[in-house]
């Protein structure tokens, strides 16, 4: 977590989707939330689309993606399924 003045900033590490991220938001509003998105040995694309509803972030930061072939990722699908996410 960094948190600024005007800024708050959540950067989950190498780490997989965990019932514990919804303990942030009680802590803090967020603005940016930077989470692993190539879903081998991290969470995938769709847990983090839930992890950013668990820390309530609708701005998302992919990474630990397309470094290795086995964490590679389809770009279109990733935009794609984040752009679908709408916050009621």
């Amino acid at each position: 977590m960094i948190e600024g003045e005007h800024k708050n900033i959540y950067i989950a590490g190498d780490t997989a989707l965990t019932y514990d991220m919804k303990l942030i938001p009680l802590q803090t509003k967020l603005d940016l939330a930077i989470l692993p998105i190539g879903d081998n040995f991290t969470m995938g694309i769709d847990d983090a689309i839930i992890a950013s509803d668990f820390v309530e972030c609708d701005k998302v930061l992919g990474y630990h993606y397309d470094t290795f072939g086995y964490i590679e990722i389809d770009h279109e699908v990733a935009k794609r399924k984040f752009s679908k996410k709408i916050r009621i």
